[in-house]
């Protein structure tokens, strides 16, 4: 079954677009064919940072159209403007990057144009939304904040299934778990929502790989020689960064599938809430990473 996936935080530097970079990496992996697109509001670039990893990425909110919205009294304008989002959804089949700066907006265009009717009777390709966090206290509560918002807005923006990713970039989720925020998004779990582990990469090329702006999918297809060559990496840290790289990437796409987040995955109805009795943890297949 075609899925759209949506990932999504209510703030920066969460993670969204690793988890939308990982999305994109398991479906080739599994030869899935996908779309990627990116909802941002960066008027300043022409290409969203999601865009600067992969090519033909569809660009939504980017550039001079935007930048006339912004200064336009006709409120009408933003909703016709957020209206290629809501034809990406129709056709279906993409890993969708939302900025943080969007997600309102998008929200609200849904309930203006009653989305949920159309992407309902056009039998659209189910929705999926996964929120990435960082184990800070403020995120934590903008992420449960963020999906208590999707759950309220559900008729209007319908999605299937739900997850959370716990980015351990900054450290473990263990320090709050007797925090009310962190007690209060885990209470999701009741609804269905599934929470999914993602460990910091330790890998000496992540560096390289944020400020060259290298996807990990690109990053796995290269060598030490590639890397001394094209960046002046010392060989036997290419050959260790990569090494690490492939086990992390095969441990976060592993955890993934364990949370039945994958492309084809047919967990619960179209759109609603996954039933309670649910497999919480299906068994992955394995990943065909390749070798360095």
């Amino acid at each position: 079954m075609t899925r759209t996936f949506i990932s999504m935080a209510k703030t920066g530097g969460q993670g969204k677009t690793l988890v939308a970079q990982m999305l994109a990496l398991q479906h080739e992996i599994k030869g899935v064919p996908v779309k990627l697109a990116a909802a941002d509001s960066d008027t300043l670039n022409q290409r969203s940072k999601f865009g600067r990893l992969f090519p033909n990425v569809k660009e939504l909110g980017i550039g001079e159209d935007l930048t006339k919205v912004k200064s336009s009294t006709d409120p009408n304008l933003a909703i016709k403007y957020w209206d290629e989002f809501g034809r990406t959804l129709l056709d279906g089949g993409f890993v969708i990057d939302v900025g943080a700066n969007v997600a309102a907006e998008l929200f609200a265009w849904a309930e203006a144009r009653n989305a949920g009717a159309l992407l309902r009777r056009r039998n659209t390709a189910p929705l999926d939304l996964i929120v990435a966090t960082k184990a800070e206290s403020q995120a934590i509560e903008d992420a449960r904040a963020l999906l208590q918002y999707s759950f309220d807005k559900n008729e209007w923006l319908p999605f299937a299934r739900r997850f959370v990713v716990l980015n351990e970039v900054a450290g473990g989720f263990s320090r709050y778990e007797n925090d009310p925020a962190f007690k209060r998004l885990k209470a999701f779990q009741g609804m269905g929502v599934g929470l999914i582990q993602m460990k910091r990469c330790e890998s000496d090329i992540w560096g390289l790989l944020e400020k060259e702006f290298i996807s990990v999918r690109d990053a796995l297809k290269l060598n030490e020689v590639d890397l001394e060559k094209r960046y002046g990496i010392d060989v036997w840290t290419g050959h260790g960064g990569l090494t690490d790289l492939k086990a992390w990437a095969a441990e976060t796409l592993a955890a993934f599938e364990r949370a039945g987040l994958m492309p084809g995955a047919q967990l619960g109805a179209q759109f609603g809430t996954p039933p309670a009795g649910m497999p919480a943890n299906p068994q992955p297949e394995p990943l065909g990473l390749g070798s360095n």
